[in-house]
């Protein structure tokens, strides 16, 4: 059960620095150390969870869509992989990685139009994760399930009960 805690705490943290950095554009060194925690986090729960081929897979997909875009998610990322060269990486079934790698992609693609709402959602992974609860083994799904629901937590306290920045006026130039 404490993997799935722990899953649960590295979607609060990574959607925490995606909020400071995306929404609020903010400055604030917390991130930074919020981004070393996920990081060490993920390479722990990569090391030694059941569920780490799927963790792995989403860690390397987030390079290839190049989600790994700011300073606190480049160091996020950096200790996570120090932390599998600490922790040792993990015997994990090739198949499974590659498949939730290909699935983990899709989340991060910026669909428009009537697929707008499947950015937020980021349905793939989970979709995926079933398989394999289908054949017995539902770590990969509750995995997962427990990580999205701190991300979309923090998500949604960050909509409802933080107040927007103030948009600052530019001045005329003359």
């Amino acid at each position: 059960m404490e993997m799935y805690i722990l899953a649960f705490i590295a979607g609060l943290f990574v959607k925490a620095v995606d909020w400071l950095d995306d929404d609020r554009k903010s400055k604030h060194p917390v991130k930074y150390a919020l981004a070393i925690v996920y990081g060490l986090l993920l390479g722990y729960l990569i090391a030694f969870a059941p569920f780490a081929a799927l963790f792995l897979a989403a860690l390397i997909a987030q390079v290839f869509a190049r989600k790994v875009d700011t300073l606190a998610h480049r160091i996020g990322f950096t200790v996570a992989a120090l932390s599998l060269v600490y922790f040792g990486f993990p015997l994990v079934d090739l198949v499974l990685v590659v498949g939730f790698l290909c699935l983990a992609f899709l989340d991060e693609v910026d669909f428009v139009g009537k697929l707008r709402p499947l950015n937020d959602w980021r349905p793939f992974l989970k979709v995926g994760a079933v398989i394999p609860g289908l054949l017995g083994d539902w770590a990969y799904f509750i995995g997962i399930m427990f990580f999205d629901a701190g991300y979309h937590i923090v998500d949604w306290v960050g909509q409802r009960f933080v107040p927007k920045p103030k948009a600052t006026a530019k001045k005329k130039r003359r």
